[in-house]
Protein backbone atom coordinates (compact mmCIF):
# COMPACT_ATOMS: atom_id res chain seq x y z
CA UNK A 1 0.00 0.00 0.00
CA UNK A 2 1.31 3.43 -0.99
CA UNK A 3 0.29 6.28 1.29
CA UNK A 4 0.65 9.98 0.53
CA UNK A 5 0.86 12.18 3.64
CA UNK A 6 -0.19 15.73 2.87
CA UNK A 7 -0.05 18.62 5.35
CA UNK A 8 2.04 21.63 6.31
CA UNK A 9 2.49 20.43 9.91
CA UNK A 10 5.62 18.42 10.77
CA UNK A 11 3.96 16.84 13.80
CA UNK A 12 1.15 15.57 11.56
CA UNK A 13 3.70 13.98 9.21
CA UNK A 14 5.61 12.41 12.08
CA UNK A 15 2.46 10.93 13.63
CA UNK A 16 1.15 9.41 10.39
CA UNK A 17 4.60 8.07 9.49
CA UNK A 18 4.96 6.43 12.92
CA UNK A 19 1.48 4.92 12.88
CA UNK A 20 1.99 3.66 9.29
CA UNK A 21 5.25 1.97 10.26
CA UNK A 22 3.65 0.34 13.30
CA UNK A 23 0.72 -0.83 11.17
CA UNK A 24 3.06 -2.43 8.62
CA UNK A 25 4.89 -4.29 11.40
CA UNK A 26 1.85 -5.41 13.38
CA UNK A 27 -0.24 -6.40 10.36
CA UNK A 28 2.56 -7.86 8.22
CA UNK A 29 1.74 -5.44 5.40
CA UNK A 30 3.97 -3.64 2.92
CA UNK A 31 3.38 0.06 3.47
CA UNK A 32 5.25 2.86 1.71
CA UNK A 33 4.83 6.54 2.53
CA UNK A 34 5.70 9.77 0.75
CA UNK A 35 5.40 13.27 2.18
CA UNK A 36 3.94 16.45 0.67
CA UNK A 37 3.72 19.77 2.49
CA UNK A 38 0.69 21.16 0.62
CA UNK A 39 -2.11 20.20 -1.72
CA UNK A 40 -0.41 21.87 -4.67
CA UNK A 41 2.62 19.58 -4.26
CA UNK A 42 0.54 16.41 -4.51
CA UNK A 43 1.05 14.98 -8.03
CA UNK A 44 -2.06 14.63 -10.15
CA UNK A 45 -2.59 12.03 -11.42
CA UNK A 46 -0.77 9.94 -8.84
CA UNK A 47 -0.11 6.32 -7.99
CA UNK A 48 -1.09 6.37 -4.31
CA UNK A 49 -3.61 3.96 -2.84
CA UNK A 50 -4.39 6.14 0.19
CA UNK A 51 -4.03 9.89 0.71
CA UNK A 52 -4.00 11.06 4.32
CA UNK A 53 -4.36 14.80 4.68
CA UNK A 54 -5.49 17.54 6.99
CA UNK A 55 -8.56 19.61 6.24
CA UNK A 56 -6.70 22.84 7.05
CA UNK A 57 -3.50 23.46 5.07
CA UNK A 58 -1.67 26.47 3.72
CA UNK A 59 -2.72 27.26 0.16
CA UNK A 60 -5.32 24.76 -1.05
CA UNK A 61 -7.22 23.19 1.82
CA UNK A 62 -8.02 19.49 1.98
CA UNK A 63 -11.41 19.73 0.32
CA UNK A 64 -10.05 21.79 -2.59
CA UNK A 65 -7.21 19.29 -3.01
CA UNK A 66 -9.65 16.37 -2.96
CA UNK A 67 -11.87 18.05 -5.57
CA UNK A 68 -8.84 18.49 -7.79
CA UNK A 69 -8.01 14.78 -7.38
CA UNK A 70 -11.55 13.69 -8.22
CA UNK A 71 -11.70 16.00 -11.23
CA UNK A 72 -8.58 14.22 -12.51
CA UNK A 73 -10.43 10.87 -12.11
CA UNK A 74 -8.28 9.78 -9.17
CA UNK A 75 -9.82 6.85 -7.28
CA UNK A 76 -7.35 7.04 -4.40
CA UNK A 77 -8.85 6.51 -0.96
CA UNK A 78 -8.93 9.78 0.99
CA UNK A 79 -8.66 9.88 4.78
CA UNK A 80 -9.19 13.31 6.29
CA UNK A 81 -7.82 14.13 9.72
CA UNK A 82 -9.01 17.34 11.30
CA UNK A 83 -9.67 19.12 14.58
CA UNK A 84 -12.86 20.54 13.03
CA UNK A 85 -15.70 17.96 13.19
CA UNK A 86 -17.99 20.35 11.30
CA UNK A 87 -15.82 19.70 8.23
CA UNK A 88 -16.93 16.06 8.12
CA UNK A 89 -20.15 16.76 6.21
CA UNK A 90 -18.36 18.72 3.50
CA UNK A 91 -15.78 15.95 3.13
CA UNK A 92 -18.42 13.52 1.87
CA UNK A 93 -18.79 15.63 -1.28
CA UNK A 94 -15.45 14.22 -2.48
CA UNK A 95 -16.15 10.58 -1.60
CA UNK A 96 -14.05 10.58 1.56
CA UNK A 97 -13.34 7.12 2.91
CA UNK A 98 -12.85 8.14 6.56
CA UNK A 99 -12.90 11.35 8.58
CA UNK A 100 -10.82 11.10 11.77
CA UNK A 101 -10.57 13.71 14.47
CA UNK A 102 -7.44 15.17 16.00
CA UNK A 103 -5.69 14.26 18.16
CA UNK A 104 -5.40 11.10 16.10
CA UNK A 105 -5.67 7.78 17.94
CA UNK A 106 -3.58 4.87 16.69
CA UNK A 107 -6.52 2.49 17.12
CA UNK A 108 -8.77 4.53 14.86
CA UNK A 109 -6.07 4.98 12.22
CA UNK A 110 -5.42 1.21 12.21
CA UNK A 111 -9.17 0.58 11.90
CA UNK A 112 -9.37 2.90 8.89
CA UNK A 113 -6.54 1.02 7.14
CA UNK A 114 -8.09 -2.33 8.06
CA UNK A 115 -11.38 -1.19 6.54
CA UNK A 116 -9.55 -0.08 3.41
CA UNK A 117 -8.02 -3.53 2.93
CA UNK A 118 -11.33 -5.27 3.58
CA UNK A 119 -13.07 -3.03 1.04
CA UNK A 120 -10.23 -3.40 -1.45
CA UNK A 121 -10.22 -7.20 -1.20
CA UNK A 122 -13.98 -7.41 -1.69
CA UNK A 123 -14.17 -5.10 -4.67
CA UNK A 124 -10.94 -5.72 -6.56
CA UNK A 125 -10.66 -7.79 -9.69
CA UNK A 126 -7.74 -9.62 -11.23
CA UNK A 127 -7.00 -10.34 -14.88
CA UNK A 128 -5.61 -13.61 -16.21
CA UNK A 129 -4.54 -14.56 -19.73
CA UNK A 130 -5.06 -17.78 -21.67
CA UNK A 131 -4.32 -18.85 -25.23
CA UNK A 132 -7.94 -18.00 -26.06
CA UNK A 133 -7.72 -14.49 -24.56
CA UNK A 134 -7.95 -12.73 -21.22
CA UNK A 135 -10.61 -12.88 -18.53
CA UNK A 136 -11.21 -11.16 -15.20
CA UNK A 137 -12.42 -12.50 -11.88
CA UNK A 138 -13.48 -10.86 -8.65
CA UNK A 139 -10.81 -11.62 -6.09
CA UNK A 140 -13.40 -12.56 -3.50
CA UNK A 141 -14.88 -15.20 -5.84
CA UNK A 142 -11.63 -17.18 -6.02
CA UNK A 143 -11.61 -20.11 -3.58
CA UNK A 144 -8.16 -21.49 -4.32
CA UNK A 145 -5.43 -21.84 -6.92
CA UNK A 146 -3.91 -25.24 -7.71
CA UNK A 147 -0.62 -25.56 -9.54
CA UNK A 148 0.30 -28.44 -11.83
CA UNK A 149 3.71 -28.04 -13.44
CA UNK A 150 3.44 -25.18 -15.93
CA UNK A 151 -0.23 -24.33 -15.50
CA UNK A 152 -2.60 -23.26 -12.71
CA UNK A 153 -6.24 -24.11 -12.07
CA UNK A 154 -8.31 -21.32 -10.52
CA UNK A 155 -11.38 -22.53 -8.64
CA UNK A 156 -14.42 -20.29 -8.15
CA UNK A 157 -17.80 -21.33 -6.75
CA UNK A 158 -19.18 -22.39 -10.11
CA UNK A 159 -16.26 -22.89 -12.46
CA UNK A 160 -12.66 -23.99 -13.03
CA UNK A 161 -10.31 -21.80 -15.06
CA UNK A 162 -6.97 -22.94 -16.43
CA UNK A 163 -4.12 -20.50 -17.06
CA UNK A 164 -0.78 -21.45 -18.57
CA UNK A 165 1.52 -19.98 -15.95
CA UNK A 166 3.08 -21.26 -12.75
CA UNK A 167 1.27 -21.15 -9.42
CA UNK A 168 3.76 -18.59 -8.13
CA UNK A 169 3.16 -16.26 -11.06
CA UNK A 170 -0.63 -16.66 -10.99
CA UNK A 171 -0.79 -16.02 -7.24
CA UNK A 172 1.36 -12.90 -7.60
CA UNK A 173 -1.38 -11.32 -9.73
CA UNK A 174 -3.82 -11.32 -6.81
CA UNK A 175 -3.82 -8.24 -4.56
CA UNK A 176 -4.35 -8.28 -0.83
CA UNK A 177 -2.93 -10.63 1.78
CA UNK A 178 -5.63 -13.24 2.30
CA UNK A 179 -4.25 -15.69 -0.26
CA UNK A 180 -1.75 -17.97 1.47
CA UNK A 181 0.09 -21.04 0.27
CA UNK A 182 -0.90 -24.11 2.28
CA UNK A 183 0.91 -26.65 0.11
CA UNK A 184 3.45 -26.52 -2.69
CA UNK A 185 0.59 -26.96 -5.15
CA UNK A 186 -2.16 -24.94 -3.40
CA UNK A 187 -2.80 -21.28 -2.57
CA UNK A 188 -5.91 -20.83 -0.41
CA UNK A 189 -8.22 -17.85 -0.06
CA UNK A 190 -8.56 -17.49 3.72
CA UNK A 191 -12.03 -16.00 3.28
CA UNK A 192 -13.23 -19.36 1.91
CA UNK A 193 -11.68 -21.61 4.55
CA UNK A 194 -14.40 -23.39 6.54
CA UNK A 195 -12.18 -25.52 8.78
CA UNK A 196 -8.83 -27.25 8.94
CA UNK A 197 -7.02 -30.11 10.65
CA UNK A 198 -3.30 -30.65 11.05
CA UNK A 199 -2.93 -31.75 7.39
CA UNK A 200 -6.13 -30.72 5.56
CA UNK A 201 -8.03 -27.53 4.83
CA UNK A 202 -11.74 -27.61 4.02
CA UNK A 203 -13.17 -24.84 1.87
CA UNK A 204 -16.71 -23.51 2.04
CA UNK A 205 -17.63 -25.50 -1.09
CA UNK A 206 -16.55 -28.66 0.84
CA UNK A 207 -13.54 -29.29 -1.37
CA UNK A 208 -10.27 -30.04 0.41
CA UNK A 209 -6.58 -29.37 0.02
CA UNK A 210 -3.55 -30.72 1.80
CA UNK A 211 -1.52 -28.64 4.23
CA UNK A 212 2.17 -29.29 3.66
CA UNK A 213 4.57 -29.44 6.58
CA UNK A 214 6.70 -26.65 5.15
CA UNK A 215 3.71 -24.31 4.90
CA UNK A 216 1.68 -25.42 7.93
CA UNK A 217 2.83 -22.92 10.54
CA UNK A 218 2.69 -19.87 8.29
CA UNK A 219 -0.70 -20.88 6.87
CA UNK A 220 -2.29 -21.41 10.28
CA UNK A 221 -0.79 -18.22 11.70
CA UNK A 222 -2.07 -16.18 8.75
CA UNK A 223 -5.50 -17.82 9.04
CA UNK A 224 -5.69 -16.98 12.75
CA UNK A 225 -4.62 -13.40 12.11
CA UNK A 226 -7.21 -13.07 9.35
CA UNK A 227 -10.00 -14.36 11.60
CA UNK A 228 -8.99 -12.00 14.41
CA UNK A 229 -8.78 -9.02 12.04
CA UNK A 230 -12.17 -9.80 10.54
CA UNK A 231 -13.81 -10.16 13.95
CA UNK A 232 -12.28 -6.90 15.17
CA UNK A 233 -13.63 -5.16 12.07
CA UNK A 234 -17.11 -6.54 12.71
CA UNK A 235 -17.15 -5.57 16.38
CA UNK A 236 -15.90 -2.00 16.13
Amino acid sequence: MKIAICDDDRVFHSTIERFSTLYAIEKSREVYTKHFNCGEALPIPNEFDVIVMDYEMGGMNGIETAKKLRAAKSDAVIIFISAYPEAALESFEVNTFRFLRKPLEKRKFFKALDDYFISFDRNSIVKFNTHEGGFTLKVDDIIYLEGNRGHTTIRTRDKYYCVYETLKKAAARIPGNKFVRCHKTFVANLAHVKSHSYDKVVFDNDEKAEIGRTYSRNFKDKLQNYIMQYNEGQNQ
